[in-house]
């Protein structure tokens, strides 16, 4: 199969990971696959050898200009690749933009929404773009919860495929023995999806009955400045670290006991999965989507009401005070993610397209 890939950056995301990975294992498996960035942002992830990377950075132009040209550029994509069986573009910006593009192009077109659209956009702007989505092949999402804030002439051509893990990556982090350090975890970008304040503020709770924690945060973002002040007005300037963006985020994990998903929302958390596989103790928000179709709370981690401070500090207090718990639950969790290992996930992916691209 010929698939070509859209979107708007490579740069350090959820999406991005999923795409690079996906369009690595299905290269692998003998299909022929291109990936075409906007480069919005710097790049992050590597794309692997025997893919097709093309590259086109309009940022310069101006924002009327930029977009034109954008829409220009894509349209010569999907004209150019005339053996392309199916073309597979990710985030709503980018899918939207492919969608209008492969007008009267006869180009079957899958789109992948990969956060909470009721949270990303407005009513309107979520109401034009399901309109806009009609053009789709189909609709690629997450979660059965995601899916159902669709209208249901979208959920009629709609997919729910979980992201993947890619377990032999991840393990290639952490060569020799990782010893585990008192530190709580999180990662993702310093944004206020994240509420890293919540974070901050519950550890403030108990830190005082734990001096010897610590809470590390890797991630960078326009709230870097912010957060920092935030920490320094609570005095935990020596306790809660701003570690920046790290190469080895799953063996910092490893190296943590405690890993905490803050978010007020996601679209799936691939760092909450990645925090599970590395069989640590893992807490997060209840948000839309994602924790619960994970989490059995109190089973194979905790969940907590988004943004209460309280209830977070509360389940933080449970596991650092019993390192016998938190290696049960870290070991359920571990158990847990198996379904998203990469070959079962990415089957899903090819039967999924392939079904599609079938359909007359």
């Amino acid at each position: 199969m010929n698939i070509d890939f859209y979107i708007s950056s490579l740069s350090g995301g959820g999406a991005e990971n999923v795409l690079t990975t996906l369009a690595k294992q299905l290269k692998n498996s003998g299909h022929r696959i291109s990936i075409t960035s906007l480069e919005k942002r710097p790049q992050f992830y590597n794309v692997d050898e025997g893919i097709e990377l093309i590259k086109y950075d309009n940022k310069h132009k101006g924002k009327i200009k930029e977009i034109i040209a954008d829409f220009k550029a894509i349209r010569t994509q999907l004209k150019k690749r005339g053996e392309t069986d199916i073309c597979v573009s990710f985030l709503s910006r980018c899918n939207i933009q492919v969608l209008l593009c492969s007008l009267f192009l006869k180009k079957k077109v899958v789109v992948c929404d990969r956060n909470n659209p009721l949270m990303e956009h407005s009513k309107l702007v979520f109401w034009l773009s399901n309109q806009i989505y009609r053009l789709a092949s189909a609709v690629f999402v997450q979660t059965e919860q995601i899916k159902s804030f669709y209208p249901k002439y979208l959920q009629k051509k709609m997919y729910v495929i979980e992201n993947t893990l890619d377990t032999e990556k991840l393990d290639g982090q952490c060569e020799g023995e990782i010893e585990q350090e008192n530190t709580i975890i999180s990662i993702g970008r310093l944004e206020p999806q994240k509420d890293f304040k919540t974070l901050i503020s519950a550890f403030e709770k108990i830190a005082e009955k734990y001096p010897d924690w610590k809470v590390k945060i890797f991630g960078k973002g326009d709230m870097k400045d912010e957060l920092q002040e935030f920490i320094d007005n609570k005095g935990l300037g020596e306790r809660v670290l701003l570690c920046g963006r790290t190469e080895t985020p799953f063996k910092e994990l490893k190296k943590s006991k405690i890993f905490v998903l803050s978010s007020h929302y996601e679209g799936f958390p691939n760092v909450l999965c990645e925090g599970m596989y590395a069989g640590i103790g893992c807490i997060s928000s209840d948000c839309v989507s994602g924790p619960s179709e994970l989490i059995n709370d109190g089973e194979n981690g905790f969940l907590f009401p988004v943004g209460d401070e309280k209830a977070l500090a509360g389940k933080l207090d449970l596991l650092l005070s019993s390192e016998e718990i938190c290696s049960i639950i870290g070991e359920r969790a571990k158990e847990t993610v198996k379904r998203l290992e990469l070959p079962v996930i990415c089957e899903k992916w090819y039967n999924c397209l392939r079904g599609v691209t079938n359909e007359t």
